[in-house]
């Protein structure tokens, strides 16, 4: 029979690099790819921030010139010719109009009501702004 031949696989290895030079090249290429991976999460987050700014200019215009419109329709001159276009003219009412009511007069029956004038025959109560109600 022939000799019992261990085979020595793996024992003499030729290194190319040594280790601690191969250990400092992965090291050194991942920081690489980290600070690349870095700096295009950075100018993504740049664009996202100008899209906002953008956004945010354009609706701070667009408030201004809705709160100029506001206050163009709040004038008094509009506010009244709004009135006076839909009929609904507001004045205050004169003296005659004006009915005061003390906290000294007594008291009256449910369904009683303070007549003014020669209204009390007809049953209708007079109201502020000089209407008649029934």
């Amino acid at each position: 029979m022939g000799k019992n031949r261990r085979r020595y696989r793996g024992r003499h290895l030729v290194t190319v690099v040594p280790t601690p030079l191969g250990v400092a090249f992965v090291v050194a290429v991942s920081l690489a790819l980290a600070y690349l991976w870095m700096g295009h999460k950075c100018s993504q987050y740049n664009e996202e921030i100008k899209q906002q700014e953008a956004q945010c200019t354009e609706l701070e215009n667009d408030r201004a010139r809705e709160e100029a419109r506001w206050n163009a329709m709040k004038r008094p001159e509009q506010l009244d010719g709004l009135l006076v276009r839909n009929g609904l003219l507001m004045v205050y009412p004169n003296a005659a109009q004006i009915v005061r009511v003390s906290g000294t007069t007594q008291s009256l029956p449910a369904g009683a009501a303070v007549l003014a004038g020669g209204d009390a025959a007809r049953g209708a109560t007079r109201i502020a702004g000089g209407r008649m109600a029934r």
